[in-house]
């Protein structure tokens, strides 16, 4: 009797349909925004809608393998020395975002924002939309997709390059990725699309280049939460 061996679907493919995935997802957000429904309502499944692809992502492709053999292929490893690398990406990149947008707009767009006022104050939902989830939810989860799964299958899928070379062109394709999934979910116009772009490719590229070179997850880890949270403090609606 012949057994047939049934043929895993790659990593990089998962990866790709999870982005996909997320994207239009995080459309039908900006769709029903127009009905005018609670701004608190709209803000949670503005996260959940796009996190959800990207689980889901991530759990097919480590399908039937345990968590440790998935933390090991992802990187999801922390040292000390991490702390210093994400501190330094992550003012380095909001600084570059700065100067980015004060060339094209004359502002660092870093002003005090009134975007949680319809949530009502510092209450648990504000916390929880304008702190949480973008500086400790999203860079775990973003890094752990993108300068993990995405990051890491794209050199494994490179293997014909010289490591150097595999691992370079992983991280520009990886931050080119990442920058456009920002654009096209959190910009509204065109001009901005195109500074979210721009700014998240340099941050990509940063943190990129350190789980690269480090082959861990820590400071690009590190990175982002540096990264969001000097935004989420420096436009806080005071």
């Amino acid at each position: 009797m012949v057994t047939k061996t049934r043929r895993r679907v790659p990593r990089l493919v998962w990866a790709g349909l999870g982005l996909v995935a997320a994207v239009l997802c995080g459309w039908t957000v900006e769709a029903a925004a127009a009905a005018r429904l609670d701004p608190a309502l709209l803000g949670v499944a503005a996260y959940v809608l796009v996190w959800v692809p990207l689980v889901v992502g991530l759990a097919l492709s480590f399908a039937g393998e345990t968590l440790r053999d998935a933390a090991a292929f992802l990187g999801l490893r922390f040292r000390p020395m991490d702390l210093l690398w994400g501190v330094g990406i992550g003012c380095l990149a909001r600084a570059a975002d700065a100067l980015v947008r004060m060339a094209a707009t004359g502002s660092t767009g870093l002003a005090p924002q009134p975007t949680l006022s319809s949530i009502g104050g510092l209450g648990v939902q504000a916390v929880a939309l304008g702190i949480i989830a973008p500086v400790v939810i999203a860079p775990v989860l973003e890094e752990t997709y993108f300068r993990g799964l995405v990051l890491r299958s794209l050199a494994g899928a490179l293997g014909r390059l010289s490591a150097p070379a595999r691992w370079a062109t992983a991280v520009v394709i990886t931050a080119a990725a990442f920058a456009l999934v920002h654009a096209l979910l959190l910009a509204g116009t065109p001009g901005e699309a195109v500074l979210t772009g721009v700014s998240t490719f340099l941050f990509a590229l940063l943190a990129g280049a350190v789980a690269a070179a480090t082959r861990r997850l820590g400071g690009a880890i590190v990175g982002h939460v540096v990264f969001n949270g000097l935004g989420v403090l420096l436009t806080w609606a005071v």
